[in-house]
């Protein structure tokens, strides 16, 4: 885990009410069994994580968007909508190591935060592997852009 300093994130504050319900879809989905639905017809990749709670020490899970992976280096690169607010960041900023799934395939895993300019990089790949996805979740957080250009500078 490197110490530069974590993006602020796509959202300024937490969601409430439905938004809120929204964001936690996917974990419900998946502890449904059903979150391949979601992420077929979205063009979405999501990998639950489990943290451990940086006071508590208990477990703590989290579904999170997939932006991009690497097969070559078996590196997956996800995104953390409320940057250094969200509490499984603040959970990896203490202990790095955490388990994930991604479809079937669970593992263990340790964080690594990204400099700028290769969020930016893997930003772009989401849009072009789930453009409309990629718009929706970033027009969710007040954010909108037409091309990439547009979303490099926001990312």
């Amino acid at each position: 885990m490197t110490t530069e300093p974590v993006a602020e994130g796509v959202f300024k504050s937490r969601p409430r009410g439905l938004l809120r319900l929204f964001f936690k879809a996917p974990l419900i989905l998946h502890r449904l069994g059903l979150v391949w639905w979601i992420e077929k017809y979205s063009g979405a990749q999501w990998m639950l994580i489990t943290t451990t709670r940086r006071k508590s020490g208990k477990p703590r899970q989290v579904m999170v968007d997939v932006v991009d992976y690497d097969k070559e280096a078996d590196t997956f690169f996800v995104e953390a909508a409320y940057g250094q607010r969200a509490d499984w960041v603040r959970n990896i900023q203490v202990n790095p190591d955490f388990r994930a799934q991604v479809g079937r395939r669970k593992f263990l895993a340790r964080a690594k935060f990204l400099p700028p300019e290769i969020a930016e990089e893997k930003m772009i790949a989401l849009m072009r592997r789930a453009p409309r996805y990629a718009k929706a979740v970033m027009a969710l957080g007040g954010l909108k852009f037409n091309d990439e250009a547009e979303l490099r500078s926001l990312a």
